[in-house]
């Protein structure tokens, strides 16, 4: 987890339609990105597309091992991956 969200700004739905993450949050409100955002989904099946677990403060694919931060997806703060070399 990257940051702290607010009750408002969990996750109840997702939809990967039309090239985009689709995420609607409990206030109602829909955010979007391009799919291709996410290399690893946008890589993905469809079927390991379609299997995720929603999570307050994560959307996560099991299938893959991965998932979307909620506070880096609402406000653009991602966090930079360390490459195994840099890991004492």
């Amino acid at each position: 987890m990257i940051g702290r969200i607010k009750k408002r700004d969990e996750p109840v739905a997702v939809d990967l339609s039309n090239g985009r993450v689709a995420i609607t949050l409990r206030d109602g409100r829909i955010v979007s990105m391009p799919i291709s955002f996410f290399t690893w989904l946008d890589k993905a099946t469809p079927e390991q597309q379609a299997n995720f677990e929603i999570y307050p403060d994560e959307i996560f694919w099991p299938d893959l091992e991965d998932g979307i931060d909620m506070y880096a997806f609402i406000t653009g703060t991602w966090a930079k991956k360390r490459n195994v070399s840099e890991v004492g």
